[in-house]
């Protein structure tokens, strides 16, 4: 890195820039901070409206195994994802120098926003087996075509980075934002996507096939299928967020690491950049 390069990197990551990148950060968080306060309301608002207070003791008391399943996986992948997007926004917000706009939210990322809380009232609001696997295959569909536009609006970003960290000669800051396109752009999301599509295809399959009240012997144990159907969600959501959660820490430990190394010592690249 060359002399001075640390102080004219510091002029640009605090110039005005910062704000728009700032800002739009900012609006990332609310809203995906209202996503996380509306919908558990509007949810139970919608469930419990008309039910009596007796009515609803007597709901919680007739919770099978099944529900509790079925729910604990729902309340799982609700959280993973809300710590999850705000994670990766602030990792993002850490490589990145400028956002477009003035970092304003778009109406498109609102309208995408929305799309995913739509879909995702409908994930929780299902009753059924069949039904719920046919809104998880729309609401994985709906994240991916969030995701898709996510890369998008995002690459003139990274590039205005990858250019301003090259002018610099800046070689962690460069194999930071490497890290964190990797995370955001990678071709694992697609790799998780066909093996989520493919699970959710199997359990649309069994749902078809076989009759809730039916069951299944395990051993000695028999096991009713309406269990086995909710563990089999369980399963889809720890499998998703662990294989994501995964890489987010790696992410983050290269992030952080690099970070920690930039006082230290100077990183040269092996090969020179194109």
């Amino acid at each position: 890195m060359r002399p001075g390069a640390n102080a004219m990197n510091d002029l640009i990551v605090n110039s005005t820039n910062r704000g728009s990148r700032t800002n739009l950060a900012a609006a990332a968080r609310r809203m995906v901070r209202s996503i996380f306060f509306l919908l558990p309301l509007v949810f139970t608002w919608l469930k419990l409206r008309n039910l009596s207070p007796s009515d609803i003791a007597e709901l919680i008391s007739d919770v099978s195994a099944r529900d509790i399943v079925w729910k604990a996986a729902l309340i799982i992948y609700f959280f993973a994802w809300v710590w999850g997007t705000l994670w990766d926004v602030g990792l993002q917000e850490r490589v990145y120098l400028e956002a477009p706009n003035k970092g304003k939210m778009p109406w498109r990322a609102i309208g995408m926003a929305a799309a995913i809380c739509t879909a995702g009232a409908v994930l929780v609001w299902v009753d059924s087996f069949v039904r719920f696997v046919g809104a998880l295959a729309l609401f994985t569909t709906v994240d991916h075509v969030a995701w898709r536009y996510l890369v998008n609006f995002l690459q003139p970003m990274i590039q205005q980075a990858r250019e301003e960290y090259g002018k610099l000669d800046d070689a962690i800051a460069l194999e930071q934002l490497r890290l964190v396109e990797d995370q955001v752009c990678g071709t694992w999301k697609w790799w998780r996507g066909l093996v989520g599509g493919v699970w959710i295809f199997v359990m649309l399959a069994l749902a078809i096939e076989m009759s809730p009240e039916s069951s299944i012997r395990a051993g000695r144990m028999e096991l009713p299928w309406g269990f086995v159907q909710a563990a089999s969600i369980l399963v889809w959501v720890l499998l998703m967020e662990i294989w994501h959660w995964h890489v987010r820490i790696v992410t983050r430990v290269g992030v952080d690491t690099l970070e920690h190394l930039r006082d230290k010592y100077k990183l040269t690249p092996l090969l020179p950049r194109a």
